[in-house]
């Protein structure tokens, strides 16, 4: 059995094209965050409602379906609101229907699949995040919990219990630019990046005018000015 993990979408469908033209796999679980801060929503929602055996909700997702509040950073929370404005028009309400009635968590006999904690969709659990922070997944039946939310790769065992973030596929945050992706098979997670054509996506952003700052993220692979 493969399985590619893939969070954190945002709207990319160049990349998301790339990864799953890139990638053989049985199954395809995403962690949420399908849409916003990229210019191809609609793209991106149909295709993963296509092609994923697994998709949760993100936070992005429930702002852009419910019309609330993302609960990002403060860093990023005035571009958010922009960008969603530009989203909430970018895709359709069959879609946003979509976005609605995915799940908070699923999961299988083995894998636990949340956005960014179990109880939480707002919350930030960092490779460097305390150990307490973790402690709602006590309960739970499963070895091996995938996340996203951070837009960074994180590979951690805390009291038996593994927990893996692929990274952001479309808008990494951690200083490389590349899509962040797992490859899950007979037991061995593989951490990928892959490069795609970020000059087209630059492109389409600037046709939709999207603010300049998140050209500036995208192409820096990291939260800047």
């Amino acid at each position: 059995m493969r399985i590619l993990l893939i969070s954190d979408v945002h709207g990319n469908y160049e990349a998301l094209k790339e990864v799953l033209a890139e990638e053989e796999y049985d199954r395809l679980y995403c962690m949420g965050d399908i849409v916003d801060y990229g210019p191809s929503n609609q793209k991106c929602v149909q295709a993963i409602r296509d092609k994923a055996d697994f998709v949760v909700r993100g936070n992005h997702d429930n702002a852009v379906a419910f019309g609330v509040d993302c609960g990002c950073g403060y860093e990023i929370k005035e571009l958010s609101q922009e960008v969603r404005k530009i989203t909430v028009e970018d895709i359709s309400e069959e879609s946003k229907d979509y976005l609605r009635e995915l799940p908070m968590t699923e999961s299988t006999e083995d894998h636990f699949l949340t956005h960014a904690s179990k109880d939480d969709l707002y919350k930030y659990l960092k490779p460097d995040t305390s150990e307490e922070e973790f402690e709602e997944f006590k309960d739970i039946d499963q070895d091996l919990v995938f996340l996203g939310h951070t837009h960074i790769p994180m590979d951690r065992k805390i009291n038996g219990r593994r927990y893996i973030n692929p990274g952001s596929l479309g808008q990494p945050r951690d200083g490389d630019t590349r899509a962040a992706y797992v490859v899950l098979e007979d037991g061995e997670i593989t951490f990928e990046r892959l490069e795609y054509d970020i000059g087209s996506v630059v492109e389409k952003m600037r046709g939709k005018d999207y603010p300049e700052r998140a050209i500036r993220i995208l192409k820096a692979g990291e939260v800047v000015d």
